[in-house]
Order: C-alpha cells, then structure tokens, then sequence
C-alpha cells in the first residue's frame, strides 16, 4: 500500500508541473507571436504582391496567354531579345532591387540574376526598359525612386552581359516621373515616354545619351506605363489602360489605338506589357498580374 500511495503523489507532482506549463505556455506564447506580427510590418500594396506571366504572339496583336506563373514577388518587366537569349528585366518586390531572368531557349526556363550598376545616379533604379543598342543592352531606367517625388531621374546604361550596366547618362530629369520607354524613331532620332501620374509624356533627343526635351504639344491619357517595338515596320507601343493592356501604333501625329484588351483570363489589373521579338512573327509579351494594387 506504501509503494502504491507513493506513485500516486508522483503522479499528482507531475501532472501539476505539465498543467502549469500548458497554462504558462498558453499565455506567454500568443504575447510572443502578438509582438513578432506587430514587429514584422508586411507591406500593404505594391511590388510584394505583384506576378510576372506572358503571353505569345505572331502579329502582336492578338496574344495567347499561358497562365503559368513566372515570378512570384515580381514587378514592372521589361524584356528584350539579345544574342539568342532573352533577357527579362523586374523589381524583386521582397528586398526592391533589379533583377534579370535569362532565357536561353525562349522562355522555357530562366536563370535568375542580381543586375549591378556602377554609377552614382541609380540609389534606387526601378522601371527597367532594355532594348538592343548596337552590341549592347542599354537599359533606361527611374535612378532614384524617392518618397517625394521630387526631382526623378530617367537614367541610361549599358552592359555587354546583360547583367552588369556601366552608367552612361541622366537623359531625363522631372518632378513624379517613372517608367520610362526610349526608342529610336524612323528618322534616327530618339524618343523618350514616361509616365506622370495616368498619363504619357515624351520627350525627344538626338541621341540615346543626350539631354532629352520635353515635347509640350503631346499629351496622352487614354493609358501609360508604355513599352514600344517595331513589328513589321511599324511602331507598337503596348500600353496599360487602366485595368488591362492595350496596343496603339506610333507615328509622328501621337499614338492611335489598335486594339484594346489583350489579355484574357485574369481578376483584377495586368499592366506593365513589355514585348521581345524572338524572330519573324514570332513575339512574347511579358506583364505583371496584381494582387493587391
């Protein structure tokens, strides 16, 4: 009877230490995890929310979409065709810098790359906009994205690997400006859009690298966010119209719709189109599907 009372109160002393750290556990553990959620601030909107997909093309205007997800976590593409690879340009929307996805064979699979920049304009660069440049990729971009506003700069630069840029100028300076799309014209010249709030400025230069100026008498506000490709000789300028995508054809007079709505098959906003000319009639289009905007 001994040995068995004795067992009995261990039993008793053990129960009571394991329902103390069940209480313990459950008042102590929420305060911990309450302080780690009000420590950890998750972003509210923007690039952390945003998805990267395409879409091919034989005409340009008329896109087939493949809904698998490219990149997750991933903004504001601009993609171009370089010696047999494709190079896609974004924000990385987890820690905000460029990145670039390589294809080598046209858009089955990518390897993904940090993109370097040696230039004192470009603390922030967002908004990349590659096209082929003789034997380059030269790629334009917002430099310094700021809270203000204030000041933004449309800078240059160009990289022989597609991966590491040399600065080569500020073309572009303005009060709330982003995502800029720089071409070069039928005549040779150069042109520059960028956005301001919903709509579409541009500017004009003779050289890639020069001092761009502003071109007071175009204004445009039927859509923005504009990247632009010549397809059988003539200027497409893919555009974001508010909730989908749009193409317009470019000429001397503005710009003049071609079609609207091109993508299909997705909730909610796809915007930033960027299109690479893979061959003859042969193009992929790449865009960015939001979440949360």
């Amino acid at each position: 009877m001994r040995m068995i009372k004795l067992v009995s109160k261990k039993n008793i002393v053990l129960f009571s230490l394991l329902l103390v750290i069940i209480i313990v556990g459950a008042i102590i553990i929420p305060i911990v995890i309450f302080n780690l959620q009000k420590n950890t601030k998750m972003p509210e909107g923007g690039p952390y929310y945003h998805q990267i997909y395409c879409a091919t093309s034989t005409d340009g205007i008329n896109w087939t979409v493949n809904y698998t997800l490219l990149f997750n976590h991933a903004s504001v593409p601009g993609a171009v065709y370089f010696n047999g690879s494709i190079y896609v340009y974004f924000v990385d929307g987890i820690c905000g810098s460029l990145k670039v996805a390589i294809s080598h064979n046209n858009g089955s699979t990518y390897s993904i790359y940090a993109v370097s920049i040696n230039g004192t304009n470009s603390p922030m660069p967002v908004d990349p906009a590659p096209i082929v440049d003789g034997s380059k990729i030269r790629l334009t971009y917002l430099g310094n994205l700021n809270p203000s506003g204030i000041n933004h700069k449309i800078v240059t630069a160009v990289s022989d690997n597609g991966i590491n840029f040399n600065e080569e100028a500020v073309i572009f300076t303005k009060d709330r400006i982003t995502d800029p799309d720089l071409f070069q014209n039928s005549t040779g010249g150069w042109v520059l859009f960028v956005n301001t709030g919903n709509q579409l400025i541009k500017a004009t230069s003779n050289s890639a690298t020069g001092n761009f100026t502003e071109d007071t008498s175009f204004s445009f506000s039927q859509g923005w966010l504009a990247s632009t490709v010549v397809i059988s000789g003539k200027y497409y300028t893919y555009l974001h119209n508010g909730k989908n995508i749009s193409v317009a054809e470019y000429n001397s007079s503005g710009l003049t719709f071609i079609a609207q709505n091109l993508i299909s098959g997705f909730t909610g906003i796809v915007a930033d189109p960027t299109v690479a000319i893979l061959g003859t009639n042969k193009y992929i289009m790449y865009f960015k599907k939001c979440t949360i905007c």
